[in-house]
Order: structure tokens, then C-alpha cells, then sequence
């Protein structure tokens, strides 16, 4: 019996562990041509695609992608809820820590409040961005 103890310890680490920072998604960026330089929220993140950039998963971000010769290109990524991932978790952690039916159901509620707090409880979408650059003047 001290061995599913010992491994529900270390789940219980393991949950404790990944609540730490703030979490961040890499979302692959590339172009065509490559060689574009990627800023995010308007900071340089990529000199050169293709790359990827590290974002947090607690709001949107503005990504603007620009190569000389082509046309500034920008791009949302939106932060979307992922309810299953949030109460899974929830339920995950208030089954280790006991405490039966209330104690599941109220560990829960905290644990995807704890999620909407860090940002744990979102994805950014789109999670590739592929980008064809229009060469200057080319519309007109």
C-alpha cells in the first residue's frame, strides 16, 4: 500500500510543480519567403523565420511579421479556454488530496480558478502561423 501512496505524492508534486511561472505556448512561425523578422506585442522575438516564439498563455498577443521589399503582415492570437484540461486537472488534484465529495468538488472550483488566474487554463490559437509575404506594390 505505501507504493500508490508514494506515487500519488509525487502526482501531487508534479501538479504543485507545473503551477509554478507563468505558462507559455511556442507557436511556430513561418513564411514565404523565409527570412522575415517576427515582433511580438511589438517586440523583436525572431530575426529570421522560420522560428518560433515562447508566448504567455494569459492574454492575446499581437504578432507582425516584416521583411524588406514585402507588405507588414500581422496576425491575433487569441487566448481560448480549455474547460476539459481545467476540471480534469481540478479533479485530478482534489481525488489525491481526499476529502470525499465536497472536498473533491471545492478542490476543483479553486483548481480552475487557480487556472483562469495563471493563464494554465487557456491555449493561444492559432498554435502554427504560416504566412505567404505580398511583394511591395503588388496590389496596386
Amino acid at each position: 500500500m505505501a507504493r500508490p501512496l508514494a506515487v500519488l505524492a509525487c502526482l501531487a508534486g508534479l501538479l504543485t510543480l507545473c503551477a509554478c511561472g507563468v505558462p507559455r505556448q511556442k507557436i511556430p512561425v513561418s513564411t514565404d519567403p523565409l527570412g522575415a523578422t517576427v515582433y511580438a506585442d511589438g517586440e523583436k522575438t525572431c530575426a529570421s523565420t522560420p522560428c518560433s516564439v515562447s508566448l504567455d498563455r494569459k492574454s492575446d498577443h499581437l504578432l507582425t511579421i516584416v521583411k524588406d521589399g514585402y507588405e507588414q503582415e500581422e496576425v491575433v492570437l487569441h487566448r481560448r479556454f480549455q474547460p476539459d484540461k481545467a476540471l480534469r486537472d481540478g479533479v485530478i488534484s482534489g481525488m489525491i488530496l481526499g476529502g470525499g465529495p465536497e472536498g473533491v468538488a471545492s478542490r476543483t472550483a479553486k483548481e480552475v480558478d487557480e487556472q483562469e488566474r495563471s493563464g494554465e487554463a487557456y491555449v493561444l490559437e492559432p498554435s502554427i502561423v504560416t504566412i505567404k509575404l505580398t511583394p511591395k506594390g503588388a496590389g496596386n
